[in-house]
This record gives C-alpha cells, structure tokens and sequence, in this order.
C-alpha cells in the first residue's frame, strides 16, 4: 500500500505503524500526492493507497469528527477485502485508543475509560481458512477439477479411439470373446495410475501446500478415488453412446468443463435460480466438492455428509445402461464411418 501523511505528527505516524503491523496491510510507498498514488495502482505496484489529512492530530485533539480514507484496486477482489476489513478494525481500534487516552487524561479509571471506548469486545476466529491463504482456498477446488477432467479426457480416448479405427471386434477378439474382460483391461492401467493422482493431488494440497485437513488423508483420498470411477463411468457411456469420436471427446470435455461453475463453490447455491439448483446436482463434481470440503476442511462429521457421498455414488447405477451401449458398441467394431 502506498500513504499519503499530509500530517507528519506523532499521531499520525501511529496509525500508520498500526496498519503496517494488520496482516493484509504493508504499507510500503509513501507519495506526495494523489495522482502519484493512482499511477502506481495503474501500474499494480500497490494495491491501493491510504491518506491522513493534514490537520489529523488537530481535529482529534479539538473533538473534532476526522476522516482517513483508504482507495483500493477493486479488480483485485480479494485483496481489496482483507485491506478494507483490516482497515476498518484498525481505525476502529485507534480511534478506542485516542477515546481512552482523552477519559484517562481527565481523571477516569483505565479500566472504566476502556469499557466505555469499547464496550463489546470482539472475539473473532476464521474457523476454515485460518491464514486467509488464497491458494488454500483455489487449490481445493481447482485440484479436483482438473483431476476429473482427466479421467474424462483419457477414458473417452482410449475407449473412443479403438472404436474410431474399428478395432472394437479385435479388442473383443484378444479378451477371448468377454466384453467384461475387454473393458477392465483397457481401463485398469489407467485407474490404478489415476488412484495414485488422486492420492498425489491429496498430498499435495495437505502436506506439502499445507493446507488444513481436518479429516484423515485415508478419507479425502477414498472419496477421491470414487469420484474417479464415477467419471470413468461416465466416459465410458459417452464413448460407446456417442456416434462419432469427435463428438465423444467434445462432449465429455465440456460436460466436465462446466462442472466448476455449477459446483456453486464460490457462490452459495440457495441463491441461485431454483432451475439452476436442480440443473447443478447432475454434475458429480458438485456432490463431491461439497462433501470434499465438508469433511476434509470443515470437519463435519460423517452423519451430516453422508447424503453428498450417496449422491455421488448413485452415478455408478449409470454403468448399468451405459455398459450395454459398450458391448454393443465393442461387438459392432467401432463407430460407422462418415
């Protein structure tokens, strides 16, 4: 943050001390004026800029009302929020300050003088996000979104193109006539390897991101592995119901692509439309999301959660359609050429 202290007291140069030491404010820059401020909030060396008017220390003293104004870049959403709110508790704090200061001058107890400066105390706790940490709060979400976009992907291409170059007879040929046999062999190299994802991505959001688990990592790594055989379920329906490969790997990528916004992760879902609300509980990302960050970053025991562990597992009933659209697909050879 750069400062503008048109003052230059004592006092003023407090509360500058005061912001500096809040957790989201370093101020940093200190300008002559506010053109200056503004063509470095263009330039985003600051993130803002903070002015205390000259005659600061005067008006307090006289009991007079007095205005520190704080500008932020609101293109910087985050940020902007945790200055303002640090602002507001600081000022808030050094005007009880300067209040108890006047009473104490004149006689009163420091104890009566603080009851009557600020007479509710504020015990504030961030229960999920204790360090406010940005990154915890992306990579919870954006992790497991990647993820299933990758089981999607691959399932749908290695499924998808032995059916494009009508290998589907041969396949089913070399697993001795079992489409059963045909499917896990295909597949099972690839879930084992995406298992180890999903373990990989926990560990490194957990332990090595650091972020809060309040759960153990045998839990959020088995809901985890879930979720990849939902997908896996899924892409297999859309390969072999799909009539073209194209069509299979764009539909599967987009049907994955929106699930991050219909997971109402940054957006409670209540205020979403009612249509929207229905239309977000068909992605299995959203079940899994919200059970994910119920148990793994809440805490919430298993009794409340496990209605979004239900939900998601009532996708894998999809395999019983979409398996015999696969032997149907698989003993036909492939997709028919255009």
């Amino acid at each position: 943050m750069a400062y503008i202290d048109r003052d230059q007291t004592q006092l003023s140069s407090k509360l500058v001390t005061m912001l500096d030491a809040t957790p989201s404010i370093r101020i940093a820059v200190p300008v002559t004026d506010e053109s200056e401020a503004k063509k470095l909030i263009q330039q985003q060396k600051v993130f803002g800029f903070i002015e205390i008017p000259s005659d600061f220390h005067k008006k307090i003293l006289q009991g007079n009302f007095q205005e520190v104004v704080c500008y932020t870049n609101g293109q910087f959403i985050m940020a902007s929020g945790l200055i303002s709110r640090d602002f507001q508790t600081t000022i808030g704090t050094f005007s009880a300050g300067v209040m108890m200061q006047k009473k104490t001058q004149k006689g009163m107890q420091l104890q009566k003088a603080l009851a009557e400066a600020q007479p509710i105390l504020i015990d504030e706790h961030v229960l999920y996000n204790p360090f406010t940490n940005n990154a915890f709060y992306l990579l919870t979400a954006l992790l497991p979104m990647m993820l299933q976009m990758v089981v999607m992907m691959v399932t749908v291409y290695v499924l998808g193109i032995e059916f494009r170059y009508q290998q589907g007879k041969y396949w089913l040929e070399q697993s001795g006539g079992n489409p059963a046999i045909a499917l896990i062999g295909k597949l099972l190299p690839y879930t084992i390897a995406l298992f180890f994802v999903s373990w990989w991505m926990n560990f490194l959001l957990f332990k090595l991101v650091g972020a809060p688990l309040q759960t153990n990592m045998f839990s959020v790594t088995l809901i985890t592995c879930l979720l990849v055989v939902v997908y896996q379920i899924i892409g297999i329906t859309i390969a072999s119901v799909i009539p073209d490969f194209r069509t299979a790997l764009t539909i599967g990528s987009g049907f994955t692509a929106i699930a991050f916004s219909f997971s109402v992760y940054t957006f409670p879902v209540e205020g979403l439309p009612a249509s929207m609300q229905y239309l977000a509980n068909i992605f299995p990302f959203t079940h899994f999301l919200e059970y994910y960050v119920n148990r793994a970053v809440k805490g919430i025991p298993f009794v409340f959660t496990w209605k979004s562990i239900l939900s998601l597992s009532l996708f894998m009933l999809l395999f019983v359609w979409g398996y015999g659209k696969f032997v149907k697909m698989i003993k036909k050879g492939g997709y028919e050429k255009a």
